[in-house]
């Protein structure tokens, strides 16, 4: 073989091998990322002279069908805030008819894949503690909405 075709069949071996990183790195830095998990999430029992166990629930189920929203998170643990609490944040409440609730829970982001796009703004392979969930509903209905979340 001589030394031109060696030179040749190289650079095409190189050219198709970009080639085909490039279409890898496009392909996985734009696939979407997965939908957050609760299927291992643990929930604590609640201890309340406000809220029954199926009040309890249904606000936990709330916060579990929102969570898949949390691209790349499972879900660890929901806890009840407490009485006092949730006391503090009705505080301003003008509507009488409203009630509201706090939990607690506690998250892990996971890390990305190799060449996936950061579209977020968690910090990755860490666990938030203590993320509020504030819902609210009509006093006398089980339907909560949640109306704030975040740390603090």
């Amino acid at each position: 073989m001589k030394k031109s075709e060696i030179i040749i069949t190289t650079a095409g071996i190189i050219t198709a091998s970009a080639a085909l990183f490039v279409g890898f790195w496009a392909i996985q830095y734009n696939k979407p990322y997965p939908e957050g998990t609760v299927d291992k999430t643990v929930v604590k029992p609640i201890s309340s002279e406000i809220y029954t166990e199926q009040d309890y629930n249904d606000a936990v189920d709330c916060v579990k069908d929102f969570f898949p929203q949390f691209e790349t998170c499972e879900l660890l643990e929901l806890r009840y805030a407490g009485d006092a609490e949730t006391k503090l944040e009705t505080r301003y409440s003008q509507n009488e008819n409203e009630e509201y609730m706090v939990l607690k829970s506690d998250f892990y982001v996971n890390p990305l894949e190799i060449f996936q796009n950061e579209k977020s703004a968690w910090q990755r392979d860490y666990t938030y503690t203590d993320w509020s969930w504030m819902l609210a509903r009509t006093k006398g209905t089980s339907d909560w909405i949640i109306c704030n979340y975040g740390l603090g």
